[in-house]
């Protein structure tokens, strides 16, 4: 997948996603009733990126949409932790959301997350 692709295919599901929260704000349910949309789309989603870069792929992918806020999240207001539950930094710290083993920030921007997928699938 070339970036170009990745980039239309996200962006298009991140308005997709901004018009279903639009839409619940005025009374629409694309959740669940009658005609339930968004399980549909993110079903087609993850099956894109799994297709291309594995079920790891899908998971970076998730976090950088939900937990990373599209990369927009300010990991400064939080505290981290290790795999033990340490803090491991302090809120107010200025840090990025995820990093590599060799401690550089991962998945902070549609472009870096697109490198990121293209490492782990080709091996690097």
């Amino acid at each position: 997948m070339t970036y170009e692709q990745f980039e239309k295919l996200l962006l298009n599901y991140r308005q997709f996603a901004d018009n279903v929260y639009e839409l619940s704000e005025i009374g629409f349910n694309l959740h669940n009733g009658r005609y339930p949309t968004v399980e549909p789309v993110e079903i087609m989603l993850s099956t894109c990126i799994e297709s291309h870069y594995g079920e790891e792929g899908v998971h970076w992918v998730e976090w950088f949409i939900l937990d990373s806020n599209w990369g927009d999240r300010d990991w400064s207001l939080y505290d981290s932790y290790n795999e033990k539950g340490e803090i491991i930094n302090k809120k107010g710290e200025i840090r990025s959301g995820a990093h590599d083993a060799n401690g550089e920030p991962i998945c902070y921007s549609l472009e870096s997350l697109y490198e990121y997928l293209e490492r782990l699938k080709n091996g690097i």
